[in-house]
Formats: C-alpha cells, sequence, structure tokens
C-alpha cells in the first residue's frame, strides 16, 4: 500500500520494474490482501497511464469462484471500482465485456450494481 502512494512521485521507472512482484499478490491465498493490493491500485492508475492495461488484464484474470464464497462480492467489486477508473482513460472491449457480465451475474446484489453504474456516468 505504501508503494502505490508513492507511484505519482516516481519518475524513473522504478514500479515497472518491480510491478510483477507488486501483482503477485492479486494470487495471495488470503482475500484480505488480495482486497488491498487491488484497492491500492487506484493510487496507481493515474500516475501509469502505460501500465493501465496491464493491471486491468491482470485482475480480469483473478478467478471469483475460487475464492471463498464470503468475499467473492467484495473482491469483484473492487476489481470493477478499479476497471470503471481505468475506463474513465481508456478502454477496451475485454474491459467492457468484463464489466458488463459482472453487473449482470449473480454476484452483485442490487445495491453493488447500482454503486458501479453511478461510477461509470
Amino acid at each position: 500500500m505504501l508503494i502505490s502512494e508513492n507511484v505519482r512521485w516516481n519518475k524513473e521507472g522504478k514500479f515497472e520494474k518491480i510491478m510483477d512482484d507488486y501483482l503477485i499478490n492479486l494470487n495471495y491465498d488470503k482475500p484480505i490482501i488480495v482486497r488491498q493490493c487491488i484497492q491500492s491500485l487506484q493510487n496507481i492508475i493515474p500516475y501509469k497511464e502505460n501500465l493501465q492495461f496491464t493491471i486491468a488484464d491482470k485482475i480480469m484474470a483473478i478467478d471469483i469462484m475460487s475464492v471463498r464464497e464470503t468475499m467473492r462480492k467484495p473482491i469483484l467489486t473492487d476489481i470493477l471500482e478499479v476497471l470503471v477508473m481505468i475506463r474513465k482513460y481508456r478502454t477496451k472491449d475485454e474491459i467492457e465485456s468484463y464489466i458488463f457480465t459482472a453487473l449482470s451475474g449473480e454476484i452483485l446484489d442490487k445495491k453493488s450494481v447500482k454503486k458501479i453504474e453511478t461510477m461509470m456516468k
């Protein structure tokens, strides 16, 4: 989390060198670590536009169904919040498809869907 807070001042490309090690936390066995990693990406996206699609691809690759059932909704919501943020800069078909599928799926409740739809406006 501290790394993500400092990315805004990184002009030498240091984050790019450690990004793969940073994103390995997306596959951690403890869901709270996964959530913190996903949430911290919101601090990186505005400052690393060149990495936005890489970040999107990595978080869309998370297998939500392999996560403990009680953590699926929060993790999916975190992923969608990051994707919506990336979408404000630029998008691609895979991001749009992921968001549409998630919003029309069965993991999110109506309140969560409405929250994401509001963020997309």
